[in-house]
C-alpha cells in the first residue's frame, strides 16, 4: 500500500477513536485537574480517594498531587458533628467539593456516593448536594467457610482454593462496601486452628510452620481489606468443636469435631481450657477482626441450658473478657430447651440465656440477638410465619432490652443461582 495512504489512514483512524473517546466521558472532564484532599491516617479514607481517584481517571480527569493548581478540589473527611454514625454529606462549592462522613463509613459511603454520579457522566461542575443516612444498623452477609464446613458436601469443596485466594475476597468485599453492607460474618465449625497455633496446645494443629504462615497471611488480609472497607467481621463457631489431632492427642471430643455438626457436647476441662485459650489467642493476634458469634445451643446435644450457659461463660465470655481490646458479639437464638436439639424452647430458658447477655457489660454494644427469619426461606413470603430453630416467646422483648438488639437473618433456600455449582445465600438486617 501507498506509504502515504497509510499514514493518512492512520491519521483518520487515530481521530474517530479521540472522538469515540470523548463521547464517553463526562463533560468538560477532559484536561480537568482534580487534587483529593483525604486524611492519610486512616485507612477508610485512603480507601475511599483510592476508589474516587480510579473512577475520576476512568471519566478523563487528571489526578494532581498540587494543593496550588488544580481544577477542582476533593475534600475527604469525617465531621460528626452534624453527622450520625454512617451518614454523609456531599457539599459542592464550586470548584471545591467536600465530602463528610459521620464516622469512617460515613466518608467512604459519600465517596461511592461521588463516584457512582460520576459513572453516570455527571461531571464534578455540576454535582448536587445530597446527603443519606443509614435506615438499618446492621446490614450483614453470612458466608461459610469450605473447610471445617457446617455440612461435608462436595459442592462446598470445589470453593476450597477460591476462597483461600486473597484476590477473591478483594473482590468480595469491595461487592459488600458497594451496596453499603456493613459487616461480614464468616462461618465455621472450629475456625480457631486455621488461625493460630495454640500456644498451650501446638499438638493441636495440623499445619506445618510453612502452612501456617499461609493460613495467617489469608485471615489478616481478610480482615484488613474489610477493616479498610470499614466492614465489621465476625467469626461464628459451632461452640464445642477440636481438631482431630486434639482428639487423637487426648482421647477427648470424638464427636466434637468435623464433620459432626448438631453433635453432643463434651464438658471436659481440657476441652475448655483449649477452647478459652485458642478464641483468646485469636482475638490477640488478629486486631482487625471485629466479633465473635455465638450461641446456647450448638454443638451442646444432652446439656440442660443452664450446663451451655455455664460452660459460655467459661470459655468463649472469659477468653472476650481476658483481651485487652474491644470486642463485638452476635447471639444465635432461639436456644433449646432440653437435652436435644430438636427445636424444643421455653419462656425460662429465653430467661436464662437474656440475663446472661444483659450482664455482659465487657463487649462492644449493642450485643445482635439474630433469629432466622421463615426457617430458611425468608424469600418465600412477607409474612412472618416461623422463627428456625423453634418457637420465639416475647422474653427478649419485654420489657425493652438494654444490651442488646435484635436483627432477623433472612436466608434464601426459595432459588438458586446456579454457575457450575448452586449457592444460597443468607444476609442480617436491623434497626
Amino acid at each position: 500500500m501507498n506509504p502515504k495512504i497509510t499514514a493518512s489512514f492512520e491519521i483518520i483512524l487515530a481521530l474517530i477513536f479521540s472522538v469515540f473517546t470523548l463521547l464517553f466521558v463526562s463533560p468538560g472532564a477532559v484536561a480537568q485537574s482534580v487534587y483529593i484532599v483525604g486524611d492519610n491516617t486512616l485507612p477508610e479514607a485512603k480507601y475511599a480517594s483510592s476508589k474516587l481517584a480510579s473512577a475520576l481517571k476512568v471519566q478523563g480527569y487528571t489526578l494532581v498531587n498540587s494543593a496550588h493548581d488544580y481544577d477542582y478540589l476533593i475534600s475527604l473527611a469525617v465531621n460528626g458533628y452534624h453527622l450520625q454514625k454512617e451518614a454523609f454529606s456531599i457539599i459542592p462549592e464550586g470548584r471545591i467539593l467536600s465530602v463528610y462522613g459521620g464516622d469512617a463509613r460515613g466518608m467512604i459511603y459519600g465517596a461511592l456516593a461521588l463516584v457512582e454520579e460520576v459513572q453516570r457522566g455527571v461531571g464534578l461542575g455540576d454535582i448536587k448536594a445530597m446527603s443519606e443516612e443509614p435506615h438499618l444498623q446492621l446490614r450483614a452477609i453470612k458466608h461459610n467457610f469450605p473447610w471445617d464446613s457446617y455440612r461435608p458436601s462436595k459442592a462446598l469443596d470445589q470453593h476450597y482454593e477460591t476462597t483461600r485466594d486473597l484476590a477473591y475476597w478483594e473482590a468480595f468485599l469491595d461487592m459488600m462496601v458497594e451496596n453499603r453492607f456493613n459487616a461480614l460474618t464468616l462461618w465455621n465449625l472450629h475456625p480457631w486452628i486455621y488461625m493460630v497455633k495454640p500456644k498451650n496446645f501446638p499438638e493441636a494443629s495440623p499445619f506445618s510452620d510453612r502452612e501456617m504462615k499461609e493460613w495467617r497471611k489469608l485471615f489478616h488480609g481478610i480482615f484488613r481489606m474489610a477493616k479498610e472497607r470499614s466492614i465489621d467481621t465476625y467469626l461464628v463457631s459451632w461452640n464445642i468443636f477440636v481438631s482431630k489431632e486434639f482428639v487423637e492427642a487426648h482421647d477427648v471430643g470424638h464427636v466434637n469435631t468435623y464433620p459432626y455438626y448438631n453433635t453432643k457436647a463434651d464438658g471436659s476441662e481440657l476441652i475448655k481450657r483449649y477452647v478459652r485459650e485458642s478464641v483468646a489467642q485469636v482475638l490477640e493476634e488478629y486486631p482487625n477482626l471485629t466479633g465473635l458469634g455465638l450461641s446456647h445451643s450448638e454443638g451442646m446435644g444432652g446439656w440442660m441450658p443452664e450446663q451451655r450457659d455455664a460452660w459460655l461463660k467459661e470459655t468463649y465470655l472469659a477468653a472476650i473478657k481476658s483481651v485487652d481490646r474491644p470486642v463485638k458479639m452476635i447471639h444465635k437464638v432461639p436456644s433449646s430447651a432440653g437435652k436435644s436439639m430438636d427445636g424444643s424452647t421455653s419462656v425460662d430458658t429465653e430467661k436464662l440465656v437474656r440475663n446472661t447477655l444483659e450482664s455482659i457489660d465487657y463487649v462492644d454494644g449493642p450485643i445482635w440477638l439474630a433469629g432466622k427469619y421463615n426457617w430458611s426461606h425468608g424469600h418465600s413470603t412477607p409474612t412472618f410465619v416461623r422463627v428456625h430453630g423453634g418457637e420465639l416467646h416475647d422474653t427478649y422483648f419485654k420489657p425493652e432490652p438494654e444490651n442488646y438488639k435484635f436483627t432477623w437473618v433472612v436466608r434464601n433456600e426459595d432459588f438458586l443461582r446456579c454457575a457450575g455449582v448452586c449457592l444460597h445465600s443468607s444476609v442480617s438486617i436491623s434497626n
